[in-house]
């Protein structure tokens, strides 16, 4: 049996203003193949919209979850590969250390009293150069 499948049409069309994000994209898509570029835009759509659509369809709670880990999964997945195929270096997050002014408080066995509390003593750390913390997150990854 040759059972047909119905299909659901959904038309966009998009004119985007020279110069701006939209276009930029748009430009690229219009370099692909035809059919390269139609699944590519499919997967995106999927991966962006595909839970809401469903909880606006009523679908039960435990189902919009599930499609929402798959999505996240799928977007996680796609990040991933566009970090690899553009060769682009994951950064190493380093805080720098700023200096602060702390308080001196010693440890004691014993709680303080309100005098006690009261006459905390301020202390300034060491003067750091204005520089040594100014660098590039990115200065310390190499690029092929």
């Amino acid at each position: 049996m040759n059972k047909k499948i119905k299909r659901v049409s959904f038309s966009l069309r998009l004119q985007p203003y020279s110069g701006t994000l939209m276009a930029e994209v748009a430009d690229w898509l219009n370099e692909l193949e035809r059919d390269e570029a139609k699944k590519m835009v499919e997967a995106a759509l999927i991966m962006a919209y595909l839970p809401l659509a469903r909880a606006r369809a009523g679908t039960e709670r435990a189902e919009i979850e599930r499609c929402y880990w798959e999505a996240q999964d799928l977007l996680d997945k796609h990040g991933s590969n566009l970090r690899q195929t553009l060769r682009v270096s994951q950064p190493q997050w380093h805080p720098p250390v700023m200096p602060y002014q702390g308080f001196n408080i010693q440890p004691s066995p014993v709680p303080p009293t309100t005098e006690q509390v009261s006459s905390v003593e301020f202390v300034e750390s060491e003067p750091v150069e204005e520089d040594k913390y100014q660098d590039s997150l990115f200065d310390d990854d190499e690029f092929d």
